[in-house]
């Protein structure tokens, strides 16, 4: 236990040495009288006249002027590679995050023209990513800013519209098709217009082709099943391939290549794709990746996360807390947590002290 520094008694030379001691002219300071005018420098208090008499006083908390430490949200950038990309019920948004300071949040602005001052706030999000839910067979423009911490809008992306279109209704377009068809001469005129037909009593197939005056030209298969195979390949076992066939109003494809195709409804066994878009709820058990990236929010296949350039924890079970502004760190380790200042120097550590 160390030695009390303090003179015990009540005479004048008792006084005087206490008091040097406590104004710091005597010995080595640790000893020193700490004033209400050095907790306020020190930021650990706040100082204010409001006392009676014109007195000072102090009341707890940090001070003000712990607030200038931080530096004010800079001023929201350009968004850039803002890209929009349509579905049927939805068209699904995407940007560059943004990496200035202050950051809050995107909005995102929607017109039918191509004209800025007639645009709507169709929403705001946090993150790069937002899916906007419209009708089928829409079509529009769309636009873009950052907003900061203050509340300050940046600038848009750009002053013209990014365009934008969902798909049509595919039950629409199918039953319009149907409708037309229906109204073709090919059918309406079965008997008169068939190039070849067979007939077994009342069941009828052929081939019918006809070509209007207008350019139209059409051809139609009247058959419960149709399908292509080559009469020159059969099998081992004196079987054909079927590559294409239309049975019971189904069409069957061997393999196919389509270099553009909309697809309502959508049930596969196995998908391999360079690029995936989906713009409303993605449902799975199971989700596999090398990095899950949404914006500051990262995790990778290592188990490790991120959020931000200010957060993080490690699949080793360590925890790393950081201010951009100051670089004042907190680092929370399975056995220890360690505290640094703004120089990076390590003030604090509790737990195991070595390493």
């Amino acid at each position: 236990m160390s030695k009390k520094p303090w003179r015990a008694g009540k005479d004048l030379a008792a006084v005087v040495e206490n008091m040097e001691i406590g104004t710091g002219q005597r010995g080595d300071g640790k000893d020193a009288f700490v004033t209400q005018r050095q907790l306020a420098e020190l930021k650990l208090a706040k100082m204010n006249n409001s006392g009676n008499g014109g007195r000072v006083n102090l009341t707890p908390g940090i001070s003000q002027e712990v607030a200038t430490w931080l530096p004010p949200p800079a001023f929201p950038s350009v968004p850039q590679n803002f890209v929009a990309t349509g579905g049927f019920g939805s068209v699904l948004l995407e940007w560059d995050m943004p990496v200035y300071r202050g950051h809050s949040l995107t909005e995102i602005w929607r017109a039918t023209e191509d004209n800025l001052s007639d645009a709507i706030l169709a929403g705001t999000t946090p993150g790069q990513v937002y899916s906007d839910p419209v009708d089928p067979g829409w079509s529009g423009f769309y636009w873009v800013r950052f907003v900061n911490s203050a509340g300050v809008s940046g600038p848009y992306n750009k002053s013209e519209g990014t365009a934008a279109e969902t798909k049509p209704d595919i039950d629409s377009i199918i039953d319009t098709i149907q409708g037309e068809i229906n109204k073709s001469p090919v059918i309406k005129s079965l008997d008169e217009l068939w190039a070849i037909k067979a007939e077994a009593g009342d069941i009828k197939s052929g081939i019918g082709l006809v070509a209007q005056p207008d350019g139209t030209t059409q051809i139609g298969l009247a058959a419960g099943s149709v399908f292509i195979f080559d009469p020159n390949k059969p099998d081992d076992q004196g079987r054909y391939a079927i590559p294409f066939a239309v049975v019971d109003g189904k069409v069957v494809i061997d393999e196919a290549a389509i270099r553009e195709a909309t697809i309502k409804i959508l049930s596969a066994q196995h998908i391999v794709a360079d690029e995936i878009k989906v713009g409303a709820t993605l449902t799975s058990p199971v989700i596999r990746s090398g990095i899950i990236d949404n914006g500051p929010f990262q995790v990778d296949s290592g188990g490790n996360l991120r959020i931000g350039p200010l957060f993080s924890i490690s699949s080793s079970g360590q925890i790393t807390i950081r201010n951009a502004a100051i670089n004042v760190g907190l680092v929370i380790r399975n056995d220890r947590i360690d505290v640094y200042d703004n120089a990076g120097n390590l003030v604090v550590r509790v737990g195991r002290l070595v390493e």
